[in-house]
């Protein structure tokens, strides 16, 4: 594995446990002691964690680490799981999926780990997480770490996209409004998104009951483009009328 997604799977079982062993890193990740120490001593200089005797602790005193994705990964969480359960008839017969960084991306990802069938294109860390012992087989973007949404994202995100073709893609949103308009809060996670969408055979929107009617600073997409919205709880009727107007199919 890579120095860069050797780290992120660092930081992504740190961010979870709070605590990591050198030991188990090693064993885990399949390299040298050593080499699980440089990827801490740099980890350190980062502000990330800090180091103890035979591993280290997240840094939690790191206000840049006041982690919004694993704030946002438990609020409506029985919703988010039910939105994973209802989108896994989609996905029986699909082999090749690319899951944004969302935290119902994170929820779909835990039910498809058994699966050793699949390849999983993703620039979730936390994602990259779920999978440690999974014989699915995980692909990273690569690109630069962001701590607030635990992604990869940047130029090297983008461009490696374009060397990838995947059965369907499945992502959230920060809201839709009544235009049908699907939109979002950061553009660089935005713009990994887009990408994926180009190399994807099918689009499927995950997004909970809260999402409906609400605007937000930057433009993912359109209804007109996605060919699944997955939701939680069934929808009024204008929102049942929109989706039938933009060729939607809804399922909740």
């Amino acid at each position: 594995m890579a120095g860069e997604s050797r780290r992120a799977t660092i930081k992504s079982k740190l961010a979870t446990d709070y605590r990591v062993s050198v030991s188990a890193l090693a064993k885990q990740l399949g390299v040298t002691e050593e080499t699980i120490r440089r990827d801490l001593e740099k980890l350190e200089a980062e502000g990330f964690l800090n180091r103890t005797y035979g591993g280290a602790i997240l840094n939690t005193s790191n206000q840049k680490l006041n982690a919004p994705f694993y704030k946002r990964q438990t609020l409506l969480i029985e919703e988010k799981r039910r939105i994973a359960r209802n989108v896994m008839p989609l996905l029986e017969d699909k082999s090749v999926i690319a899951l944004d960084s969302s935290s119902t991306s994170l929820e779909v990802a835990k039910l498809l780990k058994d699966r050793d069938d699949l390849v999983i294109l993703t620039n979730s860390v936390a994602i990259f997480g779920e999978f440690v012992d999974s014989r699915a087989t995980i692909v990273s973007t690569g690109g630069q770490f962001d701590s607030g949404t635990f992604s990869l994202v940047g130029e090297s995100a983008r461009e490696s996209l374009s060397k990838y073709c995947v059965d369907v893609m499945l992502f959230s949103c920060k809201g839709i409004d009544e235009n049908g308009e699907v939109l979002d809060s950061r553009e660089g996670e935005s713009e990994v998104k887009r990408a994926m969408f180009k190399q994807a055979g099918s689009l499927v929107l995950l997004a909970d009951h809260s999402k409906f009617n609400r605007s937000t600073f930057v433009r993912l997409t359109d209804l007109s483009e996605v060919d699944y919205l997955v939701t939680d709880q069934e929808p009024s009727d204008e929102w049942k009328r929109r989706c039938e107007e933009f060729g939607v199919s809804l399922i909740h």
